[in-house]
């Protein structure tokens, strides 16, 4: 009970005017990103193929969804307010409820924002033409548009919750603002380079690229978003306990 009490504590703090301007603007990028098509032959374009081609992945997903919260924690700790707020909460329970909140802050900016694209697009395009063989499309061609649109949002707004979290935990380790935004962003692109991701098969969910920007591939659309959930989750957890056990290290060593 304390734990949902210190983590609704959070999510209100998260869930404000920021989030919805990261949305908005996430929105906008994706369109600036697939404006050039926007200028061309229409007749050949839909909402899928567009939010397939959206050429501003990287500063959408990997810099937005840390914007609304990611740097709360090292705001509070600029400004001396986390002794606070760890002694009335408990380190364990700050630490952890902070790092969820930022996860549901960037699920709500990615989710939200990509929705608002794809709202503004089915009205001038047709939702969809099949273009590519991802998972999502089983759906479509069964005619069930909506349920292959939510799913797809839930697929990358589970990569908004990721980056999120990631952007706070990165925060608990060198409790930075700038730090918490680019982290993510920084560290995506390092794997990429020391990874033997030639070894790895691209439509693998074990590929980096799949872990935020990607699709990969199974042999059920359910399973695919399944799979996207539990890797989130997953990391998530992982993130929750080691940066629980650092913050307790950190207020030991005073």
């Amino acid at each position: 009970m304390k734990f949902l009490q210190a983590f609704f504590v959070q999510l209100r703090q998260a869930v404000s005017w920021p989030l919805a301007l990261c949305a908005l603007l996430l929105a906008l990028m994706a369109e600036l990103g697939v404006a050039g098509m926007l200028a061309g032959d229409r007749q050949i374009l839909s909402v899928w193929y567009l939010a397939q081609s959206s050429g501003a992945g990287l500063l959408t997903l990997f810099v937005l969804p840390t914007l609304p919260f990611a740097m709360s924690l090292a705001g509070d700790w600029e400004s001396r307010a986390l002794p606070y707020w760890a002694a009335r909460e408990g380190v364990a329970r700050y630490t952890v409820s902070k790092l969820l909140a930022s996860a549901a802050a960037g699920f709500l900016t990615v989710g939200l924002g990509l929705g608002l694209f794809v709202l503004v697009n089915g009205a001038f395009l047709p939702w969809y033409a099949s273009c590519s063989s991802v998972d999502y499309e089983a759906f479509f061609e069964k005619g069930q548009i909506l349920l292959g649109w939510l799913c797809y949002m839930l697929h990358m707004a589970l990569s908004g919750a990721l980056i999120g979290a990631l952007g706070m935990f990165t925060s608990i380790l060198v409790p930075n603002r700038f730090v918490a935004v680019s982290a993510p962003l920084a560290i995506h692109l390092t794997v990429i380079r020391i990874m033997p991701t030639r070894m790895i098969s691209p439509i693998s969910i074990w590929h980096p690229i799949n872990w935020v920007e990607g699709l990969h591939h199974t042999s059920s659309p359910w399973l695919t978003l399944l799979g996207k959930f539990l890797l989130t989750a997953g990391f998530c957890l992982l993130m929750c306990i080691a940066g629980a056990l650092w913050m307790k290290r950190r207020f030991e060593r005073g």
